[in-house]
């Protein structure tokens, strides 16, 4: 996606700060510094972005947000994927205020929305598995949920559970009776968990099934990888004007140029591919879901296939935990695999587009 595609004035303030936020505060060679903890997860960092209005774009004005805002979360998203946020920006930024917004009754959203968009509170969305979801029985909720991102520094949960009629959204406390929580690192610095829930309660959101959470989720997810794929990029042409062999920069050969022109074309599809999603999920048409599920296709493989050709470009360093450009690498194959991977959103497009 164009930056300057979806400006208005609110856009326009929320990226330009992002940028120079993540350019002065948040630079790799800084991040790298930081003890282990502070890398997956700075509290000083979650207070700034929450104080720049990164976690109000989902909630309405009445809660104190900015309103449901697709285009600023896509712009904040690719912000995230270019400086390797590993904040959890999109769980308890993005997809909670907008599962509370749409199921919370008043009482709810005015307990839960304000400190989420203070940062005082950090939720981590457990959506239902299509073959074995989470089900309800008798007000308690039994199952299994593996890699749940951000579950491994999350306050509380918001659960999609199965039960009699269709599904419903369940507020969970992290120590509540009945709930085992695993956690680990992920590939890419973020981290996740594994949820067991044996008879565990929580607090029932209003009943409906909306898909548009878990369509956020998946372009949040698309934009992170174009943000990393545009940072890879710039680090690929860096490299290739000032590498040199045989007396003369790597970039002056053709077959180089002709490669970096291909990763070139892949972004931009990529980014093409994004808007379209991005303008679609803002209007709410009713091709919104085909859109998102052929991005989150779209993206998912040729961002990996232009990462790996730029590693291939820079040759050894570019696996090196040292350089950025393996860390976008193993960025680009998390947010595939994460919310659904590649081949299951072409599957959901396909069908999409069967039912036109």
């Amino acid at each position: 996606m164009k930056r300057d595609e979806y400006f208005d004035e609110t856009d326009a303030a929320l990226a330009q700060a992002a940028q120079r936020y993540t350019r002065e505060r948040h630079a790799f060679d800084q991040r790298q510094k930081l003890p282990a903890g502070e890398r997956r997860f700075s509290a000083s960092a979650w207070n700034e972005m929450a104080s720049m209005g990164w976690l109000g774009v989902a909630i309405g004005e009445q809660e104190g947000g900015l309103g449901l805002r697709v285009s600023s979360i896509a712009l904040l998203a690719q912000a995230a994927g270019q400086a390797l946020v590993n904040e959890p920006l999109f769980s308890s930024g993005f997809i909670a205020p907008d599962i509370v917004m749409r199921h919370g009754s008043a009482e709810q959203r005015g307990r839960w929305l304000a400190p989420m968009n203070e940062g005082a509170v950090r939720v981590a969305c457990v959506f239902a598995r299509p073959a074995v979801p989470v089900q309800v029985h008798a007000g308690q909720l039994h199952g299994r949920q593996d890699v749940v991102l951000d579950g491994d520094i999350a306050d509380a949960l918001l659960v999609q559970a199965g039960e009699a009629g269709g599904r419903r959204w369940y507020w969970i406390e992290p120590d509540a009776p009945g709930m085992k929580r695993n956690t680990y690192p992920l590939l890419d610095g973020r981290g996740g968990a594994t949820l067991e829930f044996e008879g565990c309660r929580g607090e029932a959101l209003d009943a409906g099934d909306s898909p548009h959470p878990a369509l956020l989720m998946a372009l949040a997810l698309c934009a992170d990888a174009v943000g990393a794929m545009e940072a890879a990029m710039t680090l690929t042409l860096d490299y290739i004007k000032t590498r040199r062999q045989f007396g003369a920069a790597i970039g002056t050969q053709q077959v180089i140029q002709h490669r970096a022109v291909d990763m070139s074309i892949r972004l931009s599809e990529c980014r093409a591919v994004l808007a379209q999603a991005t303008q679609s999920l803002q209007a709410q048409p009713e091709s919104a879901a085909r859109d998102v599920h052929g991005a989150k296709a779209f993206v998912g493989e040729q961002s990996r296939l232009m990462l790996q050709e730029a590693v291939q470009l820079h040759g050894g360093i570019g696996i090196t935990d040292e350089y950025a450009l393996s860390h976008y690498l193993r960025r680009v194959i998390a947010d595939d695999q994460l919310s659904g991977g590649h081949e299951q959103h072409l599957r959901q497009f396909a069908a999409a587009l069967s039912i036109r």
